[in-house]
């Protein structure tokens, strides 16, 4: 008799433990299902930091350096301002939709060295510091071998 509610309370304890897996396993799960991941920023602190890169091209400030602004720090890979041009103006043009839910943006750069206008596409992620990477520069990234 001892032994038949010995082997209950084993079974008990047993499905109890399934059970508590079973719940841990769905809640792990439940985050995968996000459209835009936790590094990718809202809009309106994408489009901040966007701005904040651009001012910064603006104003002659070189690639390549955290750009710190207020409570926002800014890293920026784009090949264009790498290749010393000179940024006049620019306008950001609209929010593009990615099916990877990065935040995107279309910008119209006005550049006076060498004078010529571009649009460009921006992507922006991260968290602290938030990165802005030129889409054509962000597509040589993801795609070298090392970084997958």
């Amino acid at each position: 008799m001892k032994c038949h509610k010995e082997q209950a309370r084993q079974k008990r304890w047993e499905q109890a433990c399934m059970g508590a897996m079973l719940v841990l396993f769905a809640w792990g799960l439940s985050g995968c299902g996000r459209k835009a991941p936790n590094y990718v920023p809202s809009r309106d602190l994408s489009r901040q930091a966007l701005e904040t890169a651009l001012n910064a091209w603006q104003s002659g400030r070189p690639v390549g350096k955290t750009i710190e602004a207020a409570s926002l720090r800014v890293q920026v890979v784009d090949s264009g301002w790498g290749k010393k041009q000179k940024l006049g103006n620019y306008e950001i043009l609209e929010e593009v939709s990615r099916p990877d839910g990065k935040r995107c943006f279309k910008t119209r750069l006005h550049l006076l060295k060498p004078q010529a206008t571009q649009e460009v596409h921006y992507i922006v992620v991260g968290k602290d510091p938030l990165w802005i990477f030129r889409e054509e520069d962000y597509k040589d990234y993801a795609s070298w071998e090392g970084y997958k």
